[in-house]
């Protein structure tokens, strides 16, 4: 689309608002591609606005932070921009696991959605949420993951970058005491 990409560049340093919706326009489905290729390979577990955040942030940085001043050979800031949005989607995964071990993001009891068909009736669910929150981080989110939200073992092993063998270890194992604590309930 573009012949002359360090033109391109040059113009969004200079402030060109048409520059800068080209470039966009130009690297997007790089930044995309390269975002959702690393954390892939990297046995992640990302939804697709995980994806369009990275995206979203890479070129936001770039705009606010003049990131484009500092590129010398410009012919190939593709690669450049390839290496950014890999290393920004790997940060961005570990930051959300962070807010997750903390509770801040959407393991709490208030933000669970029972399906339709009722599943898992509110009383149990409060009771569930209730014991897990006796145990550690790590297990009370692979839990939450694994019973409330059904997520397979191999996904929360991606998502929390631990082994199968770890996460099945521990739904086993609490498992175990959720039954013996839910037996009269």
């Amino acid at each position: 689309m573009f012949k002359d990409v360090p033109k391109l560049v040059e113009r969004c340093i200079q402030g060109e608002k048409k520059a800068w919706e080209e470039f966009i326009e130009h690297f997007s489905g790089l930044l995309y591609y390269s975002a959702r290729e690393r954390l892939k390979r990297n046995g992640i577990a990302f939804g697709e606005q995980d994806i369009e955040d990275i995206v979203q942030s890479v070129f936001l940085e770039i705009l606010e932070k003049g990131r484009l001043k500092e590129i010398r050979e410009r012919e190939k800031i593709s690669s450049w921009l390839s290496i950014v949005a890999q290393t920004r989607a790997l940060n961005y995964i570990r930051q959300k696991r962070e807010r997750l071990l903390r509770g801040e993001e959407f393991y709490r009891i208030d933000n669970i959605r029972v399906d339709t068909q009722g599943h898992i009736e509110e009383g149990l669910l409060i009771k569930l949420e209730e014991i897990i929150e006796g145990f550690d981080e790590r297990e009370k989110i692979v839990l939450k993951m694994n019973i409330i939200y059904g997520k397979t073992h191999k996904e929360i092993a991606g998502f929390m970058n631990i082994s199968i063998n770890t996460v099945s270890t521990i739904i086993a194992r609490r498992k175990k005491v959720l039954k013996e604590k839910l037996k009269d309930f």
